[in-house]
């Protein structure tokens, strides 16, 4: 979708032009009209019982962590728990920094690990994607930040975050990368702003170096290179690091990134930790991390620790240090629930007003206006979830899907003597990135459900070949994205019968036990356990127990004559084209007696499937 109706001009001309462009430390520009100058600081009450937060405890150095945004920028509106925007958390941290910080004397940091676009109209309503919420998002002051994966899906993305927060003026000494390159178009590679940085904290003088690393992802982009972490590690610049920065001459070591706190499979910071130890084994090394989409703490010794902070703007991740460079340093860590509420009462203010965070509530605003974002399609009648109810309950947003949107698709490329009435149509549960709640359906609401467009594929398949392929997907380890990135890494310290999470994968006798809450006066919400324990959050919620969810579904439709009988008919079996590999090597495996290549594979056409949710919305509004 174009920008239009808007009071700020993108110049989309000359951001087509620096694609190419050498390195030349032009930005790309955005230019907001804050003609308009009102402010939201609007008063508000949570339920009965929310009121009770869990304080801060601030140290020697403190640190705010953000992950995982994916756009969420403009609030949650149906959501009270995470109903502040992004301006209000600007002010947040103006305050929280005048209120708590300064007038303990104490040091603090702000940090981001990436990943800002695909889950909000703001971000992947314009054309290009994120050209408008990347300079909103750069209006908070972050002393450190990096890129995730979806910064590095495409080469427009690429570009827009290098030459737009990589390089600019006010993150250029601040933004760290260092297993990722960026590649020129001479394809020279150049780092993707620092490898590290050096600082010293300006209260209490703590000397501290900054590394900031990205999983092992691999997507062939013709305008980025990331190196495996260890490997990384061999290069000249980290060999630096150790001359110039031995560990007599740090009192501690940030190491912040988009890679999971715990990992069973690739245990990739981990390993960085066990390496690290090798040159720097007596002063603290404090991590942060994301890509998981999870609250978590991982304790890997006495002196280092690992925050997560969830996602979505849903969490501001909490962690200070006390006695930092003593044997014993104490960590204390919390989850701060992403509204008005909790910011107000952690900033010690009476109010959430400062003028730049009001000014950026404005931007979000005439953003907003000008997408159209707003604009309503039906009402939701109740709360459809991921993960909180099971996929056979009514109110399970995939068993929504499954029976009700997916029958609607109809081809638009297959002539209709050609399609069979037996068909089976399936989509990887991951194409599912949020839940649906009850209140206006809006544009809005369509991107943060579905933000990936979609098409359809199909093949004509032997009913015994195709109703295996949902079962061999979901068992197998063919692939570990075809979920969401939160399915993926709760799948092994999630239990839905006993409601506990394994704290330490690395040592399997080690269980945390926190106890299930229901309590009629506490809103749903996140009650995290973590390696320090049950009382990280700084709202008191109601437990939400969570359940697995499979890698598909799909949506079966067969002749009642027939039935699920005779194996060998023709029938249609239609997919997300992003499932079409893994469709491949399935039926390789169920009936290796044909090769199934990729030239089988046809398009079928048909609405998508955010425009197939919006039919049904509409149509039960009727």
């Amino acid at each position: 979708m174009i920008l239009s109706k808007i009071g700020f001009i993108v110049v989309f001309t000359f951001f087509l032009t620096i694609f190419g462009s050498p390195i030349d430390k032009k930005e790309i520009q955005t230019n907001f009209d804050l003609s308009d100058d009102t402010h939201d600081d609007t008063d508000f009450n949570l339920k009965d019982g929310l009121e009770d937060l869990r304080s801060l405890r601030l140290g020697q150095i403190n640190f705010l962590h953000t992950t995982d945004t994916h756009g969420w920028l403009g609030s949650h509106p149906n959501q009270i728990n995470y109903n502040a925007n992004w301006g209000h958390f600007i002010s947040f941290i103006e305050l929280f920094k005048r209120y708590r910080i300064d007038k303990e004397k104490q040091d603090i940091l702000i940090i981001d690990t990436g990943d800002k676009h695909d889950g909000s109209g703001l971000s992947d309503a314009t054309a290009p994607n994120g050209i408008a919420s990347t300079k909103i998002f750069n209006e908070m002051d972050y002393d450190l930040l990096t890129l995730g994966n979806h910064e590095l899906y495409n080469k427009e993305r690429v570009v827009l975050e290098y030459y737009t927060t990589a390089l600019s003026s006010k993150f250029k000494d601040k933004y760290v990368a260092s297993n990722v390159d960026f590649i020129l178009k001479n394809e020279t590679l150049v780092p993707f702003g620092n490898k590290y940085v050096y600082m010293e904290t300006p209260v209490n003088h703590l000397r501290i170096i900054a590394l900031s690393f990205i999983f092992n992802f691999q997507n062939n982009n013709p305008r980025a290179k990331v190196t495996p972490v260890l490997q990384s590690l061999q290069s000249g610049w980290f060999q630096n690091i150790l001359t110039q920065y031995p560990e007599c001459k740090l009192d501690m070591i940030v190491i912040f990134g988009h890679i999971p706190a715990r990992d069973k499979e690739n245990h990739e910071l981990k390993d960085l930790h066990d390496f690290l130890r090798q040159y720097y084994p007596n002063i603290v090394i404090q991590y942060f991390s994301g890509h998981t989409h999870i609250r978590d703490f991982v304790e890997f010794d006495s002196k280092s620790t690992c925050l997560q902070s969830g996602r979505f703007s849903e969490t501001v991740g909490f962690l200070s240090i006390d006695n930092v460079t003593d044997n014993q340093p104490n960590f204390s860590r919390s989850y701060i629930d992403f509204n008005k509420q909790s910011f107000k009462f952690h900033s010690n203010s009476s109010h959430l007003y400062t003028k730049r965070g009001s000014n950026v509530i404005q931007e979000i605003n005439l953003l907003k206006k000008s997408l159209q974002l707003d604009e309503q399609f039906g009402m939701v009648p109740q709360n459809y979830y991921m993960m909180t109810r099971p996929i056979e309950s009514e109110e399970n947003i995939y068993h929504l899907i499954k029976h009700k949107v997916l029958p609607k698709l109809k081809s638009t490329s297959v002539p209709a003597d050609e399609l069979s009435f037996n068909r089976i149509v399936m989509l990887n549960t991951g194409a599912i990135r949020f839940d649906l709640y009850k209140g206006p359906f809006t544009r809005d609401t369509e991107f943060s459900i579905l933000p990936f467009d979609n098409n359809w594929n199909y093949l004509k398949l032997e009913k015994w070949v195709a109703i295996q392929i949902e079962d061999f997907l979901n068992h197998r380890p063919v692939i570990s994205m075809l979920n969401s990135p939160e399915q993926h890494f709760l799948h092994d310290i999630v239990s839905d019968t006993e409601a506990y999470i394994q704290s330490d994968r690395y040592n399997p006798n080690k269980l945390q036990h926190c106890p299930f809450i229901n309590n009629p006066k506490l809103s749903e919400g996140y009650t995290t356990n973590d390696d320090y324990g049950c009382d990280g959050d700084d709202t008191p919620h109601s437990s939400q127990r969570i359940y697995p969810m499979p890698n598909v579904i799909q949506s079966n439709t067969f002749s009642p004559e027939k039935g699920e009988n005779n194996r060998n008919e023709i029938i249609d079996f239609i997919f997300f084209s992003y499932l079409k590999k893994d469709i491949l090597h399935a039926l390789r495996y169920i009936d290796p007696s044909k090769s199934y290549d990729e030239s089988e594979v046809r398009d079928y056409g048909g609405k998508p499937l955010k425009q197939l949710l919006r039919d049904y919305i509409v149509e039960t509004n009727t």
